[in-house]
């Protein structure tokens, strides 16, 4: 299997205790099988509090049950965890010990990156120009999992798409430049589209899932107006293609461009406005992690904002 990576990814590393946020609070953690069955089996007090600590969520999943300001139960008061220190790194569950990494598995190829709903992640993707030069748009294996015809129909088409976002234009013309874009690609691929009612953004980012109630004030506003994508060009053209990247090839189950490419200039847009209120590079982790990393978000936004 060929992958590919980003620039940044082999930059990343974990900057544990000076994370100015934590993957140890707010968010489930799922506990994998095998590594509860290793779990089960650790002796003496530690054991103890581990298997205590393990519930089956309202999903069905195995998690960790957090503790006190949604912090998980083996986050040490030095920030660091106790899981790691006591039993290493190699018995951490699938969920610690992949993230902020993803993969996106197409079986003949993978294109890997990185969340953005990680602080030092975050900082490396928008500081990473020319991240995905590495990345072809033509080489790829068959196979029987998808047609390969509209594979490479998607390859070439995000390759244009990141044209358009590395043109010399303004950001502003090069978002609108790219739905237009979309738009084309999406009739010539099923010959259907649609148009889309940004109006009705606010109404559907309030009604989704947020770990901070306060964060969903602070969103839903950031999404009414027109931001100035001019003061932090650099970084939101890097964020745009990262979405684009992140989310295109998608499409080889949904048939639908429209809504990766739409969330990807919903994204950068809202992501821009809350730059008013903080850091660019904390906004962009602060959006992540509230929308991004619900798969109900995701799954919302990609019928509200689809064909």
């Amino acid at each position: 299997m060929k992958h590919l990576y980003p620039s940044y990814y082999e930059k990343f590393r974990c900057i544990a205790a000076a994370c100015p946020d934590s993957c140890c609070q707010g968010w489930d953690v799922v506990i994998d099988e095998k590594t509860e069955a290793f779990y089960n089996s650790v002796k003496g007090d530690f054991g103890d509090k581990l298997r205590n600590a393990i519930y089956t969520d309202p999903d069905g999943d195995r998690v960790f049950r957090l503790a006190d300001e949604k912090k998980c139960p083996f986050w040490g008061d030095d920030k660091l965890c106790d899981i790691y220190r006591t039993l290493g790194e190699e018995h951490l569950c699938l969920t610690c010990a992949m993230f902020p990494r993803i993969t996106m598995d197409y079986t003949t190829f993978a294109e890997h990156t990185l969340a953005l709903a990680c602080p030092e992640a975050a900082r490396l993707i928008l500081a990473g120009d020319h991240a995905y030069n590495c990345f072809d748009a033509t080489e790829f294996d068959p196979c029987e999992a998808y047609d390969a015809e509209i594979m490479s129909f998607l390859l070439q088409t995000r390759e244009e798409a990141a044209r358009i976002l590395a043109s010399d234009q303004p950001l502003e013309q090069r978002l609108r430049d790219l739905l237009g874009f979309a738009d084309r690609v999406q009739k010539e691929l099923t010959g259907e589209s649609s148009a889309f009612d940004t109006s009705a953004l606010p109404e559907i980012y309030g009604d989704l899932e947020y770990i901070d109630e306060d964060n969903r004030s602070l969103v839903i506003s950031s999404v009414i107006g027109s931001p100035d994508l001019s003061v932090h060009e650099r970084e939101l053209t890097n964020l745009a293609l990262y979405y684009l990247y992140r989310y295109y090839l998608g499409a080889i189950d949904s048939l639908d461009i429209l809504a990766p490419v739409r969330f990807s200039v919903c994204s950068v847009r809202v992501i821009a406005a809350l730059s008013r209120h903080r850091d660019i590079t904390a906004a962009a982790q602060l959006y992540s992690k509230e929308i991004e990393q619900s798969y109900e978000n995701m799954e919302r936004l990609t019928e509200a904002l689809g064909l």
